[in-house]
C-alpha cells in the first residue's frame, strides 16, 4: 500500500502542473523527441540525464547521480567506497559502461566501480536499458551506460571553479578551462577530493547497540582530463581525450566486528590510465568513423592484521588490466528513408594479478574481434523497423550469434504516441577472474546467455503552456548459465553455472518542464518494479532459494527530482526510495539479514550572483534531510543528516 501511495504522489504533479500559462523553451525537449521516433533508435528504450539534474548532481559521483536520477539500483558499499550498478535486476558485471563509445570495464572483474567516476567529468550520460545495448556493445544483460564528452565549437575562452567543504572532514576542490575557436578547441579539467568520513553512528550489530565513529575510512581521489578537439577540413573531425583519476581509500571495519579499533589495516587503491582518439569523417551518403582507445587499470589491496607483536601482512595484492580498444564504424544511406550500419571492434586484453603474501596470481590474455550490422528503415510516418545482427569472436572460439529486431509504431496521427517494442538474444563470456583466479577460477564456465522481450508505450506533448513526456515499459529476461561465486569444499569461493534467472518488470518514467513569468519549473519521476528470481537447480540450492528475488536487488526503487528556479536563485528537491532487499539467497526475514526499505531525501538551494564578466553561484546541500537510518549493504552503515557548502564560480 505504501509504494502505491508513492507513485501516486510522483504522478500528481503531472495533472497540476496542466494549468501553467507561458511557454518555455528548453534544449531537452528537441533531444527527446528525436529519440522518441527515430528509425535507428526503433524498438528500444534510451534514456540522457537531464542537463539540469547533471547541473545540481555536480559535485556527485556517477554512482550517485545513477541512483537518485535513474532506475538502477546502485550497491554502495559505503560514503567514498566501492559502488555497483544492477541494471532491471541482473549482476554488475551484466552493465556494461562506455566512455566517448570505449568500454571502460575492467577484464578481470567485468564491471566498474561508479564511486570513481565524478560527474565533473562527464558532459553527457545516456542509458541504453535492456536490447538497446546491443547497439553498442554485447554482454549488456541489463543495460549500458555512455558517458560523453563534448565540444563547445562556439567557445572562444571560458572556464569554472568550484570549492566545497562538508561534514566530516570533506573537502573539495575542481576547476576547468575551455579555449579555442571554431577550428580547435581544448578542455582542461583538474579535480581532488578527501573526507575523514568518520560520521557517528549508532551500532545496533553488536550487543549494547553502541554509538561509534565510522574509524578508519578516509578517503583520497584526484582526477584530470585534457580533450582537444579539431576541426581538419569541412568534412573530418579529430578528437584526442586522455583521463587519469587515483583514489586511495581506508576500508572499515564491519560494524558487526567487536574487535579491537587497531583489529587490521585495510587500504585500497586505484589508478586508471584512460586514452581516446576518433576520427569521423563525413561525406555525402553518410559518415566514416575510427577509434582507438587503451584503458589502464591498477588496484593494489593490503590487508594487515593486528596481533600482539604488530601488524602482520594477510594480503598484498597488486592487479593491472590493461584493454586496447579499436572500432571503425561506417554508417551510409541506402536512400532517404533506409539506412545500413556496419562495425567491427578488434580489441586486446591483458591482466596480470599477484598476492605476495599468499603468492598467487595469474597473467592471461584475450582477444576479441566484434562484428556488427544493422539496417534501419522508415517504413512510413508511423513505423520504423530496425533489425541487427552482432557476432562476436573471442579467445579463439566463435560466440553465437547475437540478433535483434525492433519496431516503432505511431498510434495516433496528430497525437505524439508509439508502441515500441523489441526483442534480443545476448550473450556475456566470462571474465578472466571468472577463468583464471587463484584459487578458485573455473576454465569450464560457459557463457551466460539470455533472451529479452520489451514493450513500450511512449507519449509526447509540447504546447504552448506546457511540456510533458512520459514512458511505460515492460520486460521480460530469461538469463541461463548464471555465473556467481559460491563457497566449494576445498575451502576457498569459486564461480559455477549453477543459476537461471528469470528478471522482469515494469519501469515508469515522466518529465515535465514549464513557466510563469520568472518561475521555471522542471520535474523528473522514475519508477522500477523489478522482480529477478531464482530458478537454478534444486538439489544444489534447496527448495528455500528457488524461486526467491536475488539479494540486494529491491523490488521497488523511485526516484523524484523537482527544480524550482526564480529570479538567480534555484531550490532543487531529490527524493529516492527503495524496498526492502534481501542478503540471503533464501529471502531470510530475520533482524540481522535483511535491509529494510528506506526513504531518502535531500535539497539543494543556490542563488546566482554576477560581476562583471564572471558569475557567482552558492550551493547549499543538505543530504538524508530527514536523519534516514539506512544501510545499503549489511554490516556498512551509512551517514545520517550532513552538509556541503559549495561555490561555483564561472567566466
Amino acid at each position: 500500500m505504501k509504494w502505491a501511495c508513492v507513485v501516486f504522489l510522483m504522478a500528481c504533479p503531472l495533472v497540476t502542473l496542466g494549468q501553467e500559462k507561458e511557454p518555455v523553451r528548453l534544449k531537452e525537449v528537441k533531444v527527446f523527441e528525436n529519440r522518441l521516433f527515430d528509425k535507428e533508435t526503433a524498438g528500444l528504450k534510451q534514456t540522457r540525464v537531464d542537463s539540469i539534474v547533471l547541473k545540481e548532481n555536480l559535485n556527485h559521483t556517477l554512482s550517485e547521480l545513477l541512483s537518485e536520477n535513474t532506475p538502477i539500483f546502485i550497491k554502495a558499499y559505503g560514503r567514498g567506497s566501492m559502488a555497483t550498478a544492477s541494471f532491471r535486476g541482473t549482476a554488475p558485471s551484466h552493465t556494461q559502461v562506455l566512455w566517448n563509445g570505449m568500454s571502460i570495464n575492467s577484464p578481470m572483474l567485468g564491471m566498474v566501480d561508479f564511486s570513481l567516476l565524478p560527474v565533473y567529468f562527464i558532459d553527457q550520460v545516456e542509458l541504453k536499458h535492456g536490447g538497446a545495448s546491443v547497439e553498442d556493445i554485447s554482454g549488456a544483460l541489463g543495460g549500458s551506460i555512455s558517458m560523453n564528452n563534448k565540444p563547445d565549437w562556439h567557445n572562444t575562452f571560458s572556464g569554472k571553479m568550484v570549492v566545497g567543504a562538508g561534514s566530516f572532514g570533506t573537502h573539495e576542490a575542481f576547476g576547468q578551462v575551455n579555449a579555442g575557436n571554431g577550428q580547435f578547441q581544448s578542455k582542461t579539467r583538474l579535480y581532488h577530493t578527501y573526507s575523514r568520513n568518520d560520521f557517528p553512528f549508532i551500532n545496533d550489530a553488536v550487543i549494547g547497540k553502541p554509538r561509534q565513529r565510522n574509524e578508519n575510512a578516509d578517503y583520497r581521489m584526484y582526477s584530470v582530463m585534457q580533450e582537444f578537439y579539431g576541426r581538419l577540413s569541412s568534412k573530418d573531425i579529430l578528437s584526442v581525450k586522455a583521463w587519469f583519476h587515483s583514489a586511495d581509500r581506508s576500508i572499515p571495519k564491519l560494524n558487526s566486528d567487536e574487535s579491537d579499533e587497531h583489529a587490521n589495516i585495510n587500504l585500497q587503491r586505484d589508478e586508471t590510465w584512460r586514452i581516446n582518439t576518433s576520427w569521423d569523417h563525413n561525406y555525402r551518403g553518410g559518415t566514416i568513423s575510427l577509434d582507438a582507445g587503451v584503458n589502464m587499470q591498477r588496484l593494489d589491496y593490503t590487508l594487515q592484521n593486528y596481533i600482539r607483536i604488530g601488524f602482520i601482512p594477510a594480503i598484498y595484492s597488486e592487479s593491472q588490466a590493461t584493454s586496447y580498444i579499436n572500432k571503425l564504424q561506417v554508417v551510409h544511406d541506402l536512400s532517404p528513408s533506409a539506412t545500413f550500419k556496419l562495425a567491427v571492434n578488434i580489441n586486446h586484453h591483458r591482466v596480470n594479478t599477484a598476492d605476495s603474501v599468499a603468492k598467487t596470481g595469474y597473467g592471461e590474455r584475450r582477444n576479441e574481434m566484434l562484428w556488427f550490422a544493422g539496417i534501419y528503415k522508415n517504413v512510413n510516418d508511423r513505423l520504423n523497423l530496425r533489425a541487427v545482427l552482432r557476432q562476436d569472436y573471442a579467445d579463439n572460439e566463435l560466440v553465437p550469434a547475437i540478433p535483434s529486431a525492433g519496431f516503432d509504431l505511431k498510434l495516433s496521427g496528430n497525437r505524439e504516441l508509439y508502441l515500441k517494442g523489441n526483442i534480443i538474444r545476448n550473450y556475456r563470456i566470462p571474465t578472466l577472474n571468472d577463468l583464471y583466479w587463484q584459487p578458485g577460477g573455473n576454465p569450464d564456465l560457459r557463457p551466460e546467455q539470455g533472451v529479452t522481450g520489451e514493450m513500450s508505450l511512449a507519449w509526447k506533448k509540447r504546447g504552448e503552456k506546457l511540456w510533458i513526456a512520459s514512458q511505460l515499459t515492460g520486460f521480460h529476461s530469461n538469463i541461463r548459465d548464471w555465473i556467481i561465486w559460491i563457497p566449494s569444499f576445498k575451502g576457498f569461493w569459486e564461480p559455477r553455472n549453477v543459476k537461471k534467472v528469470i528478471a522482469r518488470g515494469i519501469e515508469l518514467s515522466a518529465k515535465v518542464k514549464s513557466g510563469i513569468g520568472p518561475v521555471r519549473l522542471s520535474l523528473n519521476v522514475n519508477y522500477a518494479f523489478t522482480r529477478s528470481l531464482n530458478y537454478g537447480e534444486t538439489n544444489t540450492w534447496g527448495d528455500e532459494s528457488y524461486g526467491k528475488q536475488l539479494v540486494y536487488i529491491p523490488v521497488h526503487s523511485g526516484n523524484v527530482f523537482a527544480n524550482l528556479h526564480y529570479k538567480g536563485y534555484t531550490f532543487t528537491v531529490q527524493h529516492n526510495s527503495f524496498s526492502r532487499r534481501f542478503t540471503t539467497s533464501s529471502n531470510d526475514l530475520t533482524a540481522r539479514d535483511d535491509l529494510p526499505n528506506y526513504y531518502m531525501n535531500h535539497v539543494y538551494l543556490s542563488k546566482v550572483l554576477k560581476w562583471k564578466k564572471f558569475t557567482f553561484e552558492p550551493q547549499l546541500k543538505v543530504y538524508n534531510l530527514f536523519n534516514e537510518y539506512y544501510r545499503s549493504v549489511l554490516d556498512r552503515r551509512m551517514p545520517s543528516r550532513n552538509y556541503m557548502i559549495l561555490l561555483m564560480a564561472r567566466f
